[in-house]
């Protein structure tokens, strides 16, 4: 990193729903994705199995193709979880990713797309939750730099 990336200073805050100034960094953090027959069901049945093992879910997005669907999740207990996966007999596999709250208002994706173009990362996919706390929904990206993208500040 350049000395003088290390002492800019965002040209932009977000605000909570409480006013309050808030300036953002992406966390590390492993997606689990799990591959399920695409029945009905079977979905009902991996989140039981989390349950079950004291496993919250924090995001989660299903995709589908005619026989498989995968489950890509983000929990807060990935151990827990892998445990529970492997009980159940379910494939999966691990892919690291980054999390960034991003502000529920009008352009707050657009400026985290456009922090990680500036610097030339790549979204390869994303999802979000509906919401977590300070009026901030959680984005979960698998990105093409993920070293790179965690100094990053949001926005920019």
């Amino acid at each position: 990193m350049r000395l003088a990336e290390t002492h800019r200073r965002p040209t932009e805050k977000w605000q909570n729903f409480a006013g309050e100034d808030r300036i953002v960094r992406a966390a590390a953090d492993e997606q689990l994705s799990a591959f399920l027959a695409n029945k009905p069901g079977m979905i009902a049945g991996l989140c039981q199995q989390l349950s079950d093992a004291g496993v919250t879910i924090r995001a989660m997005a299903v995709l589908d193709t005619v026989d498989i669907g995968t489950v890509r999740m983000v929990v807060d207990n990935v151990e827990a979880a892998k445990e529970a996966l492997n009980h159940a007999g379910a494939a999966y596999v691990s892919v690291p990713v980054i999390c960034i709250p991003i502000p529920n208002r009008p352009g707050g994706f657009g400026a985290i797309a456009r922090c990680l173009g500036r610097r030339d990362i790549n979204i390869d996919y994303f999802y979000a939750t509906s919401g977590i706390e300070g009026g901030f929904a959680l984005g979960v990206f698998r990105v093409s730099d993920r070293d790179r993208a965690l100094e990053i500040d949001f926005p920019e």
